[in-house]
């Protein structure tokens, strides 16, 4: 098999996956006030671009082949709940609460068959100011072997983008 469709099978698919299952997840409540928008800017920016390259990038051909889906889904069902983390005044304008975010992802991580010790953290958004304190970031990059500080520095990006291009208007 060649890399391109190995990637779309050990990659692209459970992210596909994990997406599909936020969306559809979202799509389910009744949320008049969830803000879309910046949702799929992270997928295209993060989930979507730099979680592929540098998973690509760090990862062999026989590596690649050995990566379990289960492993993909739960990195990016993570950044993904950091995201939501980071961002859920912005997300639910009209929800002060943000306890939202934790049920949510606990309801995809149940529908993604994600045992619920794969999304066990202190229940805080993620640090993304201080590169030092990125033990996040080597947890999650830990089975693809990925550089973590590449991850912290795009996750921190992506998620400042976020906040930057969406929160004008809130």
């Amino acid at each position: 098999m060649q890399r391109k469709q190995l990637g779309q099978q050990r990659l692209g698919a459970p992210i596909g996956d994990t997406f599909n299952a936020l969306v559809t997840a979202v799509d389910q409540k009744p949320w008049p006030d969830f803000q879309r928008e910046p949702v799929g800017y992270y997928f295209s920016k993060m989930v979507g671009s730099w979680l592929i390259r540098l998973m690509d990038s760090a990862l062999s051909d026989k590596q690649l082949a050995a990566v379990q889906p289960e492993d993909v889904k739960a990195i990016t069902l993570l950044l993904f709940r950091d995201m939501f983390r980071h961002n859920s005044r912005l997300l639910r304008p009209e929800t002060a609460e943000p306890g939202w975010v934790e049920d949510l992802f606990k309801e995809i991580a149940a529908e993604l068959k994600l045992p619920a010790a794969r999304l066990h953290d202190d229940g805080q958004p993620y640090e993304i100011e201080d590169i030092d304190n990125c033990g996040w970031a080597e947890t999650l990059a830990a089975p693809f072997g990925l550089p973590a500080e590449k991850l912290f520095v795009c996750h921190h990006a992506i998620v400042t983008g976020v906040q930057e291009e969406f929160a004008a208007g809130h």
